[in-house]
């Protein structure tokens, strides 16, 4: 039996788009002979639509899309996810019912679950955590059950289904969650292989998103499938980004077969691709999948969704705004290989706090990167600010003769964000991002409107620590020499906006980011997430050593001798992430998802000003 796995590029809300990968396709799988074709999860739709599913026009459109892509099966089977409706019932909304559902196509025509009594195989499982919000939208397959008054098990059934060369397969058929049950109460794959047959294939269309890691719990997951059920197990993931608002989601693809040799990659991660392979020579043909390392992990899914991004918003110039330190570096390297180096502007925007040495890493840079560079002091301007801000006390209002620290480092920052590089972003029809890493978002460590803006945050799921490692792997694996400079990679961490940040006299950040940055994880992306009080007990027992690594273990010692100064950090930043950070959180621009919590839409928090500790 010849397989076809169609990896397309799946846009949220664009069903026409989708549906011109979907015929390209089988056009190519039909050329190929193959008898099946498997796409992804709501390959016609899109998964993260938002409230766009309250839309019963779209819903129409996307079920004429459906029929559109039945009829151009012929006597080829084909597998696809999309929305389905019931229009004679209603969720529990009271809105037209949909359903997250697998549509099999044969002959021209969608054709029936008999289970269900209705052209769709219903998703079963709704995740519910995350950034996932099914069960706000569908129907799923527990809830007509319990609507029916019959067991899950009569509406889970293996299906027959009868190629072209005349033989039946018995298909296992998932949608996404169906597979990840270990915390459910039942299991989808087990009941279908209840009832006295075991399948052939088991299928499952994904419409899953990336998170570090993802590859190797997917691999472990479904090889236990194969398993236990001992056929091939045919996996098939989308590709492409699709946007919440606040959060960017990058889909990876990473389809394959998992066999009794392993788990044979089929279509490269994060790529388009339709690939026509044999069952029963998969092993033979396709070597099984090498593992990546985190750094090229990361690597590829940044590039991969800064790629997306791009062109889903028919973006062509970017500037950005290049300190010398490591976050802006950083992102010039990944805007640089994404939009090209023609098309990136790298502006160092240096005050009198700005050292030599960070000015010059800044321009090296630029120069290794082969982009365009200006330096464009804000020395005037700052001081036009000043003096207005002296005119206006002057005139009446109420402001001190001498202003604070943090308000006269504010003012150089929104000096570089709000009028440089907007300005300059603009004349030149760019964009421009924000720098930002996850250490500072989460502490809300950036100035609002300043160093806070931009069109995307596209390091912002990343660690300061991960920072340093990815820089690291660009030089030594991806470019093969110092393109980002050892004095960034070496100078400490620095806003070099006071005489306080002077970092040739080893003055920097508030932060001890080797510390910190395992501390902050516990708090937002530890599943059963920290708060003040568990991290206070964890160090009053001695536990919170077992959650951090060796070298936060040592600085942990180092900076705090006695209790009482453990705990006056531990409710400086407590506070600053759920008091000014969350409120810089949501005014923040769209975050590019990595890890396994990235801030937004996957971070849902209450926005205001908790009481203080």
């Amino acid at each position: 039996m010849r397989i076809c796995i169609a990896q397309t590029r799946i846009k949220a809300a664009a069903p026409e788009d989708n549906f011109a990968e979907i015929e390209k396709a089988i056009a190519h799988a039909r050329s190929e002979q193959a008898d099946l074709i498997i796409f992804p999860e709501m390959a016609v739709p899109g998964y993260f639509v938002g409230d766009g599913w309250e839309r019963p026009a779209f819903i129409r459109k996307c079920e004429d899309f459906n029929r559109r892509i039945a009829a151009l099966s012929g006597d080829t089977v084909l597998i696809f996810g999309s929305v389905a409706s019931d229009p004679h019932a209603r969720n529990e909304d009271g809105r037209l019912r949909k359903y997250n559902a697998a549509f099999i196509a044969q002959n021209g025509k969608l054709l029936e679950n008999p289970c269900i009594g209705m052209p769709f195989w219903p998703k079963t499982l709704m995740p519910n955590y995350r950034e996932f919000d099914d069960s706000r939208h569908f129907f799923d397959l527990r809830k007509l059950a319990a609507e029916r008054q019959q067991n899950v098990q009569s509406l889970l059934k293996l299906l027959p289904l009868t190629l072209r060369n005349g033989k039946t397969l018995r298909l296992a058929l998932g949608v996404c969650e169906d597979a990840w049950s270990d915390d459910y109460s039942l299991n989808p794959y087990e009941l279908m292989s209840s009832h006295g047959e075991k399948p052939d294939l088991l299928v499952n269309i994904s419409c899953s998103p990336f998170t570090l890691g993802k590859h190797e719990r997917r691999k472990k997951l479904f090889a236990g499938l194969n398993k236990k059920f001992s056929c091939p197990v045919v996996y098939v993931n989308a590709v492409g980004s699709q946007n919440v608002g606040k959060t960017i989601f990058t889909f990876d693809g990473d389809s394959g077969i998992y066999n009794h040799s392993g788990f044979h990659g089929i279509a490269p991660a994060f790529k388009v691709a339709t690939r026509t392979f044999d069952l029963q020579t998969v092993a033979s043909e396709h070597t099984s999948s090498d593992s990546f390392s985190r750094s090229a992990e990361l690597h590829a899914a940044l590039e991969a969704g800064l790629t997306f991004v791009r062109d889903e918003w028919k973006l062509e110039r970017t500037v950005i705004g290049v300190s010398g330190g490591i976050d802006s570096a950083l992102s010039a390297v990944l805007h640089a290989r994404v939009f090209g180096a023609q098309n990136v502007f790298c502006v160092n925007m240096p005050s009198r706090f700005n050292s030599q040495l960070t000015i010059g890493a800044a321009q090296k840079l630029a120069k290794n990167l082969g982009c365009s560079f200006a330096s464009l002091s804000i020395e005037d301007s700052v001081k036009l600010t000043l003096n207005q801000l002296d005119d206006a006390r002057q005139q009446g209002l109420p402001l001190p003769h001498k202003l604070n620290s943090l308000v006269a480092e504010n003012i150089q920052a929104r000096d570089r964000g709000s009028r440089i590089l907007s300005a300059t972003a603009s004349a030149l029809g760019a964009v421009f991002p924000c720098n930002a890493n996850k250490s500072e978002t989460t502490v809300g460590y950036s100035t609002l409107y300043g160093d806070h803006a931009g069109y995307l945050a596209p390091i912002a799921d990343l660690w300061k620590s991960d920072v340093y490692e990815l820089a690291q792997f660009y030089n030594k694996e991806i470019f093969s020499g110092e393109v980002i400079p050892a004095e960034t990679l070496q100078v400490v961490p620095s806003a070099e906006l006071s005489a306080e940040q002077d970092i040739t006299k080893g003055k920097g950040d508030p932060l001890c980011y080797p510390y910190h940055d395992a501390l902050f994880r516990l708090w937002v992306e530890e599943w059963n997430r920290f708060d003040f009080d568990s991290t206070l007990a964890a160090y009053d027992d001695g536990s919170l050593k077992n959650r951090l690594s060796a070298e936060a273990v040592q600085h942990l010692q180092r900076l705090f001798p006695s209790r009482e100064e453990f705990v006056a950090d531990l409710k400086r930043w407590w506070n600053a992430y759920t008091g000014m950070g969350a409120f810089k959180r949501v005014q923040a621009p769209p975050v590019l998802a990595i890890t396994r919590r990235s801030f937004g839409f996957d971070h849902r928090e209450c926005v205001g000003f908790p009481r203080q500790l």
